[in-house]
């Protein structure tokens, strides 16, 4: 697959001067320069540190820099070796024989064993790593018995170990084993096993990435990729019309329909394992210390109530959000878990229990729970004529959509009594204020892994934020025994059936505790250039991410167009119509040199943060 041709374009951005002189489009020349991969996107990584990530932007960032012990296929996403090439399971259930592939090298030369992968996983559970400390909670010890062979024991019987997902990229022990607090540690430049490591990196700018001289798999098409960043979503679409980057990510649907008819760029509406939510702070401030718990914040004490929480899902028109901000190409939502996801885990509420949008039931069901306007100014008072139900509404600066939605539900709930105050803010400082429990509403969205175990898990009491300052996934701090119980019940859970009882079951405790409203099933909307890149593949297939965060087969599968590969293409690219080797064809995208001669000359400053983490990365965070 070794490619013996580089073909070079560099860009321009608007009237832009660079030294004095525009820069133009250079003509693809052998040997001339590196071949460059340019996305656009509002979104920016926050960290590089695999124990701090959340964002959804910073998964591709991991995956095409890391191995995993099991990936993804890109069919279904289902578990598919990577670090890993088999595991044995003991008949109890406790004890976990991984064998991983030899011959590995870090990209710093150094080899790549199994004490690599034990040092990492217990490294996340020892230092709790926001996301994937999850994966581990039932790990008792792991220990590396000889350079390709990991044993892992649990705490109870589980399948969650017996080849199945275990999302935690394996780190360089090397590295990272002088550090008495890895948190703290920047990991930039990185060291990785994967195809693509970070080599620059400029806030607000862009980050790059280049290829590992030490990766061993399949050789990629590409020399270097380029997240470029912009202040805006129209800014991308300019840029994409204009040739100046190659593919982009849209949240905002009439801004991706600006895009569709354009000559030389495809779109797709891809699906994945994704929605977002009207979040509630169902008692920050308000529930008994626990563990690392202590209450804070000044969420309003009407959200604590159950009914209150109902009411207003009643009030929300999923359909109509749909329907009106995401012009139909989202599915209204219901549950936490979407569509996408194994086999028989999704449990859809049945007509007797969903809390369907009717605003007579939920004015009928506040007036029950004795919430009423005594004072006849249209707002509803806590029982006995105590505090106003008036919640601040957070959305996302940079994400339109939660903007757009915000009128539509501020006058449904001004129609059951309550009344409002929306703030758009940045992701970033939203997450602050959710992790400080300051809120009482806010807009935001999720991707979960495809079994449902990780988005179940972050809605366990111990998930909550515990201290006003540190980060928790569980941003309703939603707490009820119960649902802990059976969490801890289905994780050790051998039967797969029953498994999925315990799975529906934990999705109805939680939809009827009212603690989110899940407004749709976010689709993920994707556009490309035609005419300089090609061969994508979709995760999953047949309309998914093109160049998703969850295996790096993706990446390594886009060429430019007209390059042969000897088969066509495979992908959503479509054919190449027989420009092969040195036919002229440009490939878009920045040189290494342009851009330290962009420098200063360059700025984009990014009004927001996307901050999804392991949530909707379309172009702003699970």
């Amino acid at each position: 697959m070794g490619r013996i041709w580089r073909l070079i374009r560099v860009f321009t951005v608007g009237a832009m001067l660079v030294g004095g002189g525009s820069v133009g489009i250079a003509s693809a020349q052998e040997d001339d320069g590196p071949v460059v991969f340019t996305i656009g996107s509002t979104d920016e990584i926050t960290t590089l540190n695999p124990l701090k990530v959340y964002l959804a932007s910073e998964y591709y960032i991991l995956a095409w820099s890391y191995h995993l012990p099991f990936s993804f296929a890109p069919e279904d996403l289902s578990a598919v070796p990577d670090l890993a090439t088999d595991v044995e399971v003991s008949e109890d259930g406790m004890t976990f024989t991984y064998t991983l592939q030899g011959g590995l090298t870090w990209s710093d030369g150094q080899p790549m064993t199994a004490e690599d992968m034990a040092f990492t996983m217990q490294m996340y559970q020892d230092s709790h790593a926001y996301i994937f400390s999850g994966y581990l909670t039932l790990m008792d010890s792991i220990e590396a018995v000889d350079e390709t062979t990991v044993v892992l024991r649990s705490k109870q019987p589980t399948s969650l170990y017996a080849g199945n997902y275990l999302y935690a990229y394996v780190l360089p022990k090397h590295v990272w084993e002088g550090f008495d607090r890895p948190k703290q540690f920047e990991n930039y430049p990185n060291v990785g096993s994967g195809p693509f490591l970070v080599e620059e990196w400029r806030t607000g700018e862009f980050i790059r990435m280049v290829r590992n001289p030490e990766w061993s798999g399949p050789e990629p098409y590409i020399d270097e990729v380029v997240w470029r960043y912009f202040k805006s979503q129209d800014a991308v679409a300019e840029a994409l019309k204009a040739g100046e980057i190659d593919f982009a990510y849209f949240t905002a649907p009439n801004i991706f329909n600006s895009v569709k008819d354009e000559p030389n760029i495809e779109t797709m509406v891809g699906v994945l394992p994704s929605f977002d939510e009207i979040g509630m702070n169902t008692g920050s401030a308000y529930q008994d210390p626990d563990g690392a718990f202590v209450p804070h914040g000044d969420g309003h004490p009407a959200l604590t109530d159950v009914m209150v929480r109902r009411a207003i899902r009643m009030a929300i028109d999923s359909q109509q959000l749909s329907e009106k901000v995401y012009l139909g190409y989202a599915p209204p939502g219901d549950t936490i878990v979407p569509p996408v996801t194994i086999a028989g885990a999704r449990w859809e509420p049945p007509e007797e229990e969903r809390l369907a949008w009717d605003i007579e039931a939920a004015n009928a069901l506040l007036d029950e729970a004795g919430y009423l306007d005594t004072d006849g100014d249209g707002v509803r008072e806590m029982p006995g004529g105590g505090q106003p139900l008036e919640f601040r509404y957070f959305v996302r600066t940079s994400d339109q959509t939660t903007i757009d939605a915000a009128p539509f539900v501020q006058s449904w709930l001004e129609q059951i009594g309550i009344k409002t105050e929306v703030t758009a803010m940045s992701s970033g400082r939203l997450g602050d204020v959710i992790n400080a429990g300051e809120y009482d509403l806010f807009d935001w969205g999720w991707i979960p892994d495809i079994d449902p175990n990780s988005i179940l898990s972050y809605f366990t009491c111990d998930q909550r934020p515990p201290d006003g300052t540190s980060y928790g996934n569980n941003d309703a701090y939603y707490c009820n025994p119960a649902y802990d119980e059976l969490f801890l019940q289905q994780q050790s859970e051998l039967d797969p059936q029953r498994r999925l009882e315990m799975i529906h079951e934990l999705q109805r405790i939680f939809y009827n505790d009212a603690a989110y409203v899940v407004k749709w099933y976010s689709p993920l909307l994707q556009a490309y250039r035609t005419d300089t890149f090609t061969g994508y593949i979709p995760q999953p297939q047949p309309e998914g991410d093109l160049l998703s965060g969850y295996s790096r087969d993706a990446i390594l599968s886009i060429r430019p167009v007209g390059l042969d590969v000897g088969g066509g293409d495979a992908g959503a690219g479509g054919e190449d119509e027989g420009a092969g080797p040195g036919t002229g064809a440009e490939t878009r995208g920045v040189s290494a040199g342009v851009w330290i001669g962009i420098g200063a000359g360059v700025v984009v400053l990014v009004t927001a943060i996307l901050l999804l983490r392991r949530r909707r990365t379309g172009e702003d965070e699970a």
